[in-house]
């Protein structure tokens, strides 16, 4: 039997030996690529056990959310989703971790898969423990094991937010705001503004009654300490402004601000025990009207 037979010629076979070892470079490199891109998906979990539990309980330094599951809960497998998103927007702020209360033959299958599947780069922990109501006991008294549970620490190890069951974004979002805003330090100044309209054209009655009044008031709670300084603005006279006048009140510090009712009582006690000082004796809700207050807190003034 004949068989067919190829010539080669050297510059051809030169050109089907580069095309063969680039095809082979090519695929060899789409192979590593692929093993290296899932390895990088591939989330590493640690297996702790009950002696190792309570030091992950405790934060360090920065609020400390944690959040318990497993891959067989179908409702710890419906919120991940928005707890990666939450991970991604508090980077760096606070301390994120899971725990999982998977077998421990997940450790190297289910659970770090279903990780990957969610691109959830946060610390996992499998808890491996004989004895499951201790370590339930150690996070919440609250807790009846039920999962999934979230739970956030502040810097302090205080509870500051727990919730069983799937949990709210927007709430959970709103308790780590407020854990993050910025603490008032005892120099802040607070600003209390009232805005005030002028009835029936009695601007000297009303200019009276606060200059007999809450001038007088202030001018003493400042000699106390109890205030920082004050001030009334008139405002535009136009006719249809809504206010006519604003009346400022400054407290150095939240603690002044928040003791304002309790510093002011004996005060307006010792300067008007029979009541307020009135011109042509109308009282205030004849001669204004009080529009709108606000409360603020000063990011920077001249103010020393």
């Amino acid at each position: 039997m004949n068989f067919p037979t190829f010539k080669f010629s050297k510059a051809i076979l030169s050109g089907w030996l580069l095309m063969t070892l680039a095809a082979v470079f090519i695929l060899a490199g789409s192979v590593v690529a692929q093993t290296n891109g899932t390895a990088a998906a591939k989330s590493q979990v640690t297996k702790i056990d009950e002696k190792q539990f309570p030091e992950l309980l405790k934060p360090k330094g920065k609020p400390l959310l944690i959040n318990f599951w497993a891959t067989w809960c179908g409702p710890c497998r419906e919120e991940f989703p928005d707890l990666v998103k939450i991970d991604a927007d508090y980077k760096g702020k606070i301390d994120f971790i899971t725990v999982t209360l998977d077998f421990e033959e997940e450790l190297t299958t289910g659970v770090p898969k279903f990780l990957a599947e969610m691109k959830a780069p946060m610390p996992t922990y499998l808890l491996v423990t004989p004895d499951e109501t201790t370590a339930i006991a150690l996070v919440s008294k609250d807790w009846s094991g039920a999962l999934p549970l979230t739970i956030l620490y502040g810097p302090d190890g205080k509870t500051v937010f727990s919730h069983q069951g799937v949990v709210k974004p927007a709430e959970l979002r709103a308790h780590l705001d407020k854990l993050l805003a910025p603490t008032p330090s005892a120099n802040d100044l607070f600003v209390v503004a009232d805005f005030v309209k002028i009835k029936n054209g009695r601007r000297d009655e009303v200019l009276y009654f606060y200059e007999n009044n809450w001038k007088a008031y202030r001018e003493e709670a400042k000699k106390r300490g109890v205030i920082d300084s004050f001030e009334l603005v008139e405002a535009s006279s136009e006719k249809n402004a809504g206010f006519d006048l604003i009346l400022i009140t400054r407290f150095r510090g939240k603690e002044q601000l928040d003791k304002s009712e309790e510093n002011f009582a004996p005060i307006l006690k010792q300067i008007s025990p029979n009541g307020p000082a009135l011109k042509n004796g109308l009282a205030p809700a004849d001669i204004r009207e009080n529009v709108f207050a606000y409360t603020g807190r000063s990011l920077f003034t001249s103010f020393k």
